[in-house]
């Protein structure tokens, strides 16, 4: 399975495919456009029968273009308030959050919210013996 980071970057690339997407911080700086991700933080609250309900806070960058900033952010903003609702076949993004900050970043914060099971170990079906075989309707 991939990680929730990995589908958001998936997610991002769809809407955006000629925009890199950094997971790490860059030495020299990041290049224009590209967007960062980054998780927050974590945070469970425990169910009945090991069941959790998990919240992830994740946190995306966007570096604009360097010519009109505050018109890319404008657009890139608009684009994802309408297209990065949630995660295709995983979870709906909750509670986002945009900001233009100072220094001509656009900031997105949201949750992701998912129910988690406690994981199955069981050994599943090693082997079967069969003992018989097949009918013939002659």
């Amino acid at each position: 399975m991939k990680s929730i980071v990995e589908l958001i970057g998936n997610e991002l690339h769809r809407l955006f495919p000629d925009v890199q997407i950094n997971r790490e911080n860059r030495e020299g700086g990041f290049e224009e456009p590209s967007f960062f991700v980054e998780k927050v933080d974590t945070g469970v609250k425990p169910e009945l029968f090991n069941v959790q309900n998990r919240k992830y806070s994740y946190q995306i960058v966007y570096f604009p273009e360097v010519k009109r900033p505050k018109e890319d952010m404008e657009i890139v903003e608009e684009t994802l308030l309408d297209k990065f609702i949630n995660l295709s076949d995983y979870a709906t993004l909750r509670n986002r959050e945009f900001n233009q900050s100072d220094d001509n970043t656009l900031q997105m914060t949201f949750e992701v919210w998912i129910r988690a099971y406690k994981p199955d170990d069981t050994p599943k079906q090693a082997q079967m013996k069969f003992y018989g075989g097949i009918a013939n309707d002659d």
